[in-house]
């Protein structure tokens, strides 16, 4: 009833590749496994016959690319502009619009924008207005 039967041990950790260092590490890891997550399900939303009467409404000269590295930068930009002077509105508009144009496969890029935007979410809520 032990190792000594030659048939391996269930454990917690199989599969397991990596153990990150700190609870930070494993945060961000998780989130850029929900944004991921999130992305396939948008992108197979996108896809479903079901959105296609969506499809068919926009014309060609009137559709523009999903993602924009220029423009998420751009946003990313104003967003911390607007983060500087205090205008938190602003900024997690900014920020949001940066995280919506941003390829998913710039995850250190989409957890930065997420980690942000979670920030200035709770300094909004905490501000008196």
């Amino acid at each position: 009833m032990g190792s000594a039967e030659g048939s391996p041990r269930f454990s917690v950790f199989n599969g397991v590749k990596i153990i990150p260092s700190t609870p930070e590490v494993l945060m961000a890891d998780i989130n850029t496994a929900i944004a991921n997550l999130e992305y396939v399900r948008a992108t197979a939303h996108l896809d479903s016959p079901s959105s296609s009467l969506l499809k068919n409404t926009n014309s060609d000269a009137n559709v523009t690319p999903q993602f924009d590295v220029k423009m998420a930068d751009e946003a990313y930009k104003a967003g911390c502009a607007a983060l500087a002077a205090g205008k938190l509105d602003e900024a997690l508009h900014s920020l949001n619009l940066s995280l919506s144009k941003c390829p998913p496969d710039k995850t250190s890029a989409v957890a930065k924008l997420q980690s942000l935007i979670s920030l200035t979410s709770q300094q909004l809520h905490k501000s008196p207005n």
